[in-house]
């Protein structure tokens, strides 16, 4: 049978001698994989269409196995993007721990829209040439919330250990298995926690609830990226 996919291309992997594996996550059905027969012939008219980082509408003929790819359509090819270092190491980045957060064939229209939405968010901060931190925001802010999509949602409004509001200048921290913030007596018995200031906090709330695309207006601090990274890692670890 034929299948139309709406896609998102991942990664490409060669096999045998001229032909390819790609990993697409589509709204269809989810993350797949499918074969590129001969897509590394010089004459191939497919493997321009399906190069990572495209937004491409793919043809799979399916029997056994994986499925074979009859044609590609790119439908945003995100040239600004692929053409800025910066901007695309930071995506190779979060994709590589999307590919390990998301399972084979499981549809989520919700996840799709996050991943687009942050590819034109990297492409358009590239066509404008911003900061270099801007993207170091925008890539965090889609990663929190791709964990929450998944269902990993932290708890930031007030410790996830009492309930109580958390007080601003006081010593507080992030526990990824206690589920989000902690006041600095909560903290006290526990042994795995990260040490963070109250903005960067906020931050991981202001990603939650808002767009992707308005990730580019804040304005945040080195101390702050620095804390925001330690809370992801300490997050996607226990995840």
């Amino acid at each position: 049978m034929d299948y139309k996919y709406t896609s998102l291309i991942l990664s490409k992997r060669d096999i045998a001698e001229v032909d390819r594996i790609y990993n697409f996550y589509t709204l269809e059905e989810g993350k797949i994989q499918a074969v590129g027969r001969g897509a590394r012939r010089p004459n191939a008219k497919l493997a321009g269409n399906l190069e990572p980082l495209t937004q491409t509408e793919v043809y799979v003929s399916k029997r056994k196995g994986m499925g074979n790819i009859t044609g590609a359509i790119a439908v945003n090819n995100f040239l600004a993007l692929k053409a800025d270092f910066l901007a695309i190491s930071r995506v190779f980045w979060a994709l590589s721990y999307f590919d390990k957060l998301i399972t084979q064939q499981e549809k989520d229209m919700r996840v799709f829209e996050l991943l687009l939405e942050y590819l034109e968010a990297m492409e358009k901060l590239s066509e404008e040439k911003k900061a270099e931190y801007k993207f170091d925001i925008v890539t965090l802010g889609f990663l929190f919330k791709l964990t929450e999509s998944l269902g990993y949602r932290i708890q930031v409004g007030c410790c996830a250990n009492c309930r109580r509001k958390m007080v601003a200048g006081n010593d507080n921290f992030f526990s990824a298995e206690r589920g989000g913030a902690l006041c600095g007596e909560c903290a006290k018995a526990e042994r795995r926690k990260v040490k963070n200031a109250d903005s960067s906090i906020k931050l991981v709330k202001i990603f939650l609830k808002n767009r992707i695309s308005s990730f580019s207006k804040l304005e945040v601090s080195e101390k702050d990226l620095r804390e925001l990274r330690l809370i992801w890692k300490e997050l996607i670890d226990w995840v």
